[in-house]
């Protein structure tokens, strides 16, 4: 049996229901003290980025992450802790225990608004901060849409038809090869103890999302770390205007467009991951 060359892993925490489970995946030697932190974003899980954290497990330690709600994670009783206060303090005993002082970050959409917070405090551990489509400005009606979307799964009596609604509502996503995009939709699947197919999450988790105007400026003028932005030319989430901003302003992203791609990119292109690696590797 040929070993996989990834471990996945359990890091307990503490909420107001008791003690729960966070799970991670770590690819990469263990005693690698260049540690690659990777989050997904709002209904997506730590299998997306496989692709990426095998490219890279000859130089970093990866550790992709599930939150709370998501893939291999608990869900939690109380959906009033899906938020996102508690899931930076989740991602600081995550850094802890890696065990170095000083990280690389890579996030999709909520993986990056949770960087970008993070990177924004005093003395931050994050060396260099990967954006995967998303900025310090997404507007309200950009919110919903993303919620609704997130929204929107139901349960499905077989594999294929659950397959079928992912590649539907997810076309955005990608490039994807063939195989890529099948990878891509069955790592966004659960079976349930009754037989039938959901996506991946803990539907709850959109419970009381604000879909007002969401405004990071101020902690974007914070962020004095390298930042690439990884943006997906038709995103419904980063407009063109806050891509603007974030070349001119803070810490001067620089911008890797993908013409064709909306929300969001999906980080297994040869081209995506050529870019990633060369900015982290810098």
């Amino acid at each position: 049996m040929t070993t996989p060359p990834f471990r996945d892993r359990y890091l307990p925490f503490v909420a107001n229901s008791g003690f729960h489970n966070l799970c991670y995946r770590e690819w990469g030697d263990g005693d690698n003290p260049k540690v690659l932190i990777c989050v997904h974003g709002l209904s997506r899980n730590r299998l997306d980025f496989d692709t990426l954290a095998a490219a890279l497990a000859d130089e970093y330690r990866v550790l992709a992450i599930d939150m709370p709600g998501r893939g291999g994670s608990d869900w939690l009783p109380d959906p009033a802790d899906y938020n996102y206060p508690y899931f930076q303090s989740l991602l600081a005993s995550l850094i802890a225990v890696s065990g170095v002082s000083s990280v690389d970050w890579v996030g999709t959409s909520m993986g990056g608004i949770l960087g970008m917070c993070l990177a924004s405090l005093p003395r931050t551990p994050i060396r260099r901060l990967v954006l995967n489509d998303i900025g310090p400005f997404i507007s309200g009606a950009s919110r919903a849409a993303n919620t609704n979307r997130a929204a929107a799964a139901a349960v499905y009596p077989s594999d294929q038809e659950a397959i079928e609604f992912v590649l539907e509502t997810r076309k955005s996503f990608g490039p994807f090869t063939p195989e890529a995009a099948m990878k891509f939709a069955r790592d966004s699947l659960m079976r349930s103890a009754d037989g039938q197919w959901r996506l991946h999450y803990d539907p709850r988790i959109i419970y009381g999302r604000d879909t007002s105007d969401a405004d990071m400026w101020a902690q974007w003028d914070r962020i004095n770390i390298p930042v690439l932005t990884i943006w997906g030319v038709d995103s419904i989430l980063l407009s063109a205007d806050t891509v603007e901003r974030m070349r001119a302003t803070g810490p001067r992203s620089a911008v890797y467009a993908m013409p064709g791609i909306g929300h969001c990119p999906g980080l297994t292109s040869a081209d995506e991951i050529a870019q990633v690696r060369s900015f982290l590797l810098t």
